[in-house]
């Protein structure tokens, strides 16, 4: 029996052992997709502010309930606003009473008008008297002066007099259409105590107590749509350019561990944000869950396209440059194609045989 040589033996099987970590490329699906973070919108979701500050009074609304576009949420204690309208309507009150012709202010006007006409054609009169003597030469020229004074004092009082009336019913006009908008505006800021929704919806939340002080810079709720909730996701710059309204989405929901729900893209606001270099997308579930909240934090995968049968290998074994190192240490460059977090397609350079290391 021929006894092979144990030096020569080690040799053979060391070239027969393929380099440690070496793998071969494997056939498999793959899709390419584009990662957005976001949360859980309600349709038409706002916060509830009020214009005026003041006490609240008392709550129409509880968390959870639902709500009609129109019906009362709480009661604001404005006492100072409740005042200046009362003083609005009484100022209001008060001038529709005084542009009336028959009332008072405009009436003692006419009567002044009337005296001052009756007092001058009476100086007219006697001054036509005395002019008319005067020519006869009879009178003296002092009581022609008189007469004549007399009547220049009474025209320009009736001038006065008549110029008063048309001023003042003018002026009254004024002042009351100004009282009118006041007594509006006035009106209005008592119908802002009791602030309103907006939509019909549901009261998501509820910011105050009643006891406490609501100020214009706060909020006082959440109101938003009960049913109609979709998803408003932020995609990167980079990645916009990608995403279409149709394509599928996968999303995952903190309060849903471990469950991923398909939804589709159906908006991208076409405005990017500068501060987080980011665009809005909108997504509505197709396999919606048991119940949804607003505000729920989701993490998606956009879906651009899927390959059923593509050849891949670790995105880790891919160098720079589109090249892998083969198991000899040679670099060869390959064609990519579809790739996603942690798989590379490649279209050409190498096969499913070929034995490549990680870089």
């Amino acid at each position: 029996m021929r006894i092979v040589p144990i030096a020569i033996l080690v040799l053979a099987l060391s070239a027969c052992r393929e380099p440690e970590g070496s793998i071969t490329p494997t056939v498999g699906p793959i899709t390419e997709s584009v990662y957005a973070s976001g949360v859980v919108k309600a349709r038409g979701q706002y916060q509830v502010h009020t214009t005026v500050t003041g006490m609240v009074q008392a709550l129409f609304v509880e968390e959870g309930d639902t709500v009609k576009a129109g019906q009362p949420l709480l009661l604001i204690d404005d006492r100072g606003s409740s005042a200046s309208a009362r003083a609005a309507l009484a100022q209001l009150n008060l001038l529709e009473a005084n542009v009336r012709e028959e009332g008072p202010v405009l009436t003692q006007l006419r009567e002044a008008v009337v005296q001052a006409r009756d007092r001058f054609r009476l100086d007219s009169l006697n001054y036509a008297r005395q002019r008319a003597l005067w020519d006869k030469q009879v009178g003296s020229r002092n009581e022609l002066d008189q007469r004549e004074l007399a009547y220049t004092t009474s025209q320009a009082a009736l001038a006065r007099a008549e110029k008063a009336l048309v001023e003042t019913r003018s002026r009254l006009r004024t002042d009351l259409d100004v009282a009118r908008s006041n007594a509006a505006i006035s009106l209005a800021g008592q119908d802002d105590r009791t602030p309103r929704s907006l939509i019909d919806g549901v009261v998501y939340d509820l910011m105050i107590e009643a006891g406490e002080l609501a100020t214009p810079q706060q909020p006082v709720a959440v109101i938003g749509s009960a049913t109609d909730l979709y998803l408003e996701l932020e995609v990167d710059e980079f990645d916009i350019r990608q995403v279409q309204p149709g394509q599928r989405v996968f999303v995952t929901l903190d309060s849903y561990a471990g469950t991923a729900f398909e939804a589709e893209v159906v908006r991208i606001v076409p405005l990017m944000d500068q501060r987080s270099r980011t665009f809005k997308v909108e997504a509505r579930f197709t396999q919606p869950p048991p119940r949804l909240y607003p505000n729920l934090t989701a993490e998606a995968n956009i879906v651009l396209r899927t390959k059923e049968n593509a050849l891949t290998i670790p995105a880790a074994y891919l160098i720079p440059g589109d090249q892998v190192m083969l198991s000899s240490g040679e670099r060869v460059s390959v064609t990519t194609g579809v790739r996603d977090l942690e798989r590379v397609e490649v279209l050409d350079g190498i096969d499913a045989d070929t034995r490549i290391m990680q870089p």
